[in-house]
């Protein structure tokens, strides 16, 4: 039998200083992290132990590490630094699919936010 399952973390909450421009850069701004985590949950369902499966606040913290590392211009970029940190960090975790939002865009309209939404695989 095959338990495959999700563990997610919704609207992860961190100010960083990423964007194209130099005020993104000097002033910073708020983004929102929503990441889906494919596990194999087989033996944690089981087991009901947490050294079963992936500690979500460990991921939470691997996360807001390699958001805040250092500077990104791009939103894509800044994803791809994240999903790099839990691929590496948690060998449990198959794909993580991210989307990162800036609900403060340098931008002249209204609207919620803007951001990206990107698949990660672990290579096989």
């Amino acid at each position: 039998m095959s338990e495959t399952g999700s563990i997610l973390i919704e609207k992860l909450d961190i100010y960083a200083y990423h964007g194209f421009f130099s005020e993104e850069e000097r002033l910073g701004q708020r983004f929102v992290l929503d990441l889906v985590l494919a596990v194999d949950i087989r033996a944690s369902a089981m087991s009901d132990s947490l050294a079963d499966t992936v500690n979500y606040g460990d991921v939470v913290a691997v996360v807001t590490k390699a958001f805040t590392a250092r500077r990104f211009n791009l939103l894509e970029a800044a994803a791809r630094a994240v999903a790099i940190a839990v691929l590496d960090g948690f060998p449990p975790v198959n794909r993580v699919e991210i989307t990162l939002r800036k609900p403060a865009p340098p931008i002249h309209a209204t609207l919620a936010a803007v951001g990206i939404k990107l698949d990660f695989r672990r290579e096989d």
